[in-house]
């Protein structure tokens, strides 16, 4: 096989894997209960079950597929990456870092899978305190591997003749696009009575108050705090600047003495209160409980007929979608851009269809372009919301062609791009590398002389 191939077919892979779902996570996953060593190079260990789970996804996507040998080379090029970036002491993840990325994961996947009763179903694991135990040490792999690849490829880019000319050559072996949509939402926020706001106050003020009579800030962060970002980690939070919180938890974080707790307030997320640890000059150490506004049902049910009647008068001509949006949606990421939703992995407005979360996917299934989907009740960035989504157009499954996805290619070209410059980074770091191929894939003709013959 050849290299260039080879390293094709890992970038289009790489590409792919972003974006798998859970459905097909978990199938894969689920196939490969295997426990064979493939593979060791430096601290790195590589499964068998590893190069089965890359092997069938491959599978699954409809890319050509020979034989492992070349998923085998694939992992160990990221392993290399791995390696190499825990022995690089430019490169440094925090316990922190790692938590955040997990509980991200987690959302997503709870989204996507309908629930977390669901996603541990399908996973296979009893609680979700196992399943992050299980994948805290992927997630943290994967932030070192991602910060060594970002240092080796920073800057690079593919002009438009270089898109065209490897989308000419490559056309053939690009996998089919699956239906996409474009969407538009409008979100509204239930109002929340001032009895059931002033219940969460008092239950944050008796938290505080036992706290300062001696219990631990930290196990009651993980008994009652709602923020998926700390609440495992006893809601800590380490070297917070100004700026990368709201506005008014930096207004009450920067102005506490160290030791001190705040007094209950409120951010869009719900109420909070702050225990500052330590601070140097700008950057603070801290901890915090954050408990979500819950609106009843009395509260859900008149939000949702508000917005049925704003749905009404969009669909009668009354009001434009656009305009409805500026005047009444809560998202404010999204209000004066008409609704329109954006991915944050890729910035394209584009999106499959099978991969949308399970409250979306439904909402939009047997809606056509430029209708609007029925009124419901959501979980939008940890709240419940009620939302309102139009379908804007709708991209039929096709053969991926330079006019309508030209950022796909151009995503697949930089890639591309990208490996070759890793190739020849790994190719330089073999020879000062501990490696062992496993029997089984002695005979494979790797395109990295991996055992330096």
């Amino acid at each position: 096989m050849k290299s260039k191939y080879m390293n094709f077919r890992a970038c289009m892979m790489l590409f792919l894997t972003t974006f798998v779902t859970v459905n097909t996570f978990a199938q894969s996953a689920k196939s490969t209960k295997l426990d064979g060593i493939a593979a060791v190079i430096g601290d790195q260990i590589v499964l068998e079950s590893d190069v089965e789970r890359d092997y069938i996804l491959s599978k699954q996507q409809g890319l050509q597929v020979a034989d492992k040998c070349e998923f085998l080379n694939d992992i160990l090029m990221e392993k290399m990456l791995i390696d190499r970036a825990k022995h690089d002491t430019l490169i440094s993840v925090s316990q922190d870092e790692v938590t955040r990325s997990l509980n991200a994961q987690i959302e997503d996947f709870k989204q996507r899978g309908g629930g977390e009763e669901n996603v541990l179903k399908f996973f296979g694991f009893r609680t979700m305190a196992e399943m992050k135990n299980e994948m805290k040490y992927i997630v943290e792999d994967n932030i070192f591997s991602r910060r060594k690849r970002e240092m080796l490829v920073s800057g690079l880019d593919a002009t438009p003749e270089e898109v065209r000319t490897f989308f000419e050559k490559n056309k053939t072996e690009l996998p089919d696009v699956k239906e996409e949509i474009t969407l538009s939402h409008i979100i509204l926020y239930p109002e929340v009575s001032e009895e059931n706001e002033q219940k969460i106050i008092d239950e944050l003020k008796g938290i505080k108050q036992e706290i300062e009579e001696g219990a631990s800030f930290a196990t009651k962060a993980i008994l009652y705090s709602e923020d998926p970002g700390s609440a495992n980690n006893g809601g800590q939070y380490l070297k917070v600047q100004r700026g990368k919180m709201v506005k008014e938890f930096d207004a009450v974080a920067f102005n506490l003495e160290e030791g001190e707790i705040s007094d209950p307030f409120k951010t869009e997320y719900g109420y909070h209160i702050i225990k500052l640890d330590k601070r140097r000059g700008q950057e603070l150490d801290l901890r915090h409980i954050l408990v979500t506004l819950k609106p009843t049902e009395d509260e859900m049910a008149k939000t949702t007929e508000k917005l049925d009647s704003i749905r009404v008068l969009i669909n009668e001509g009354k009001m434009t979608f656009k305009d409805a949006a500026i005047r009444f949606s809560d998202d404010k990421f999204t209000k004066y851009n008409e609704g329109n939703l954006m991915s944050p992995q890729t910035g394209e407005d584009r999106f499959e269809k099978i991969n949308l979360p399970l409250g979306e996917f439904s909402a939009v299934t047997g809606v056509g372009e430029g209708e609007l989907s029925t009124v419901f009740v959501d979980d939008y960035q940890n709240k419940k919301v009620v939302r309102l989504m139009r379908v804007n157009r709708i991209y039929p499954e096709h053969k991926v062609n330079y006019e309508d996805d030209y950022y796909r290619i151009k995503q697949f070209a930089i890639r591309y791009k990208e490996q070759d410059v890793l190739v020849d980074w790994v190719k330089k770091q073999v020879p000062d590398s501990f490696i062992k191929i496993g029997e089984d894939y002695k005979s494979c003709q790797f395109p990295i002389n991996w055992e330096k013959k």
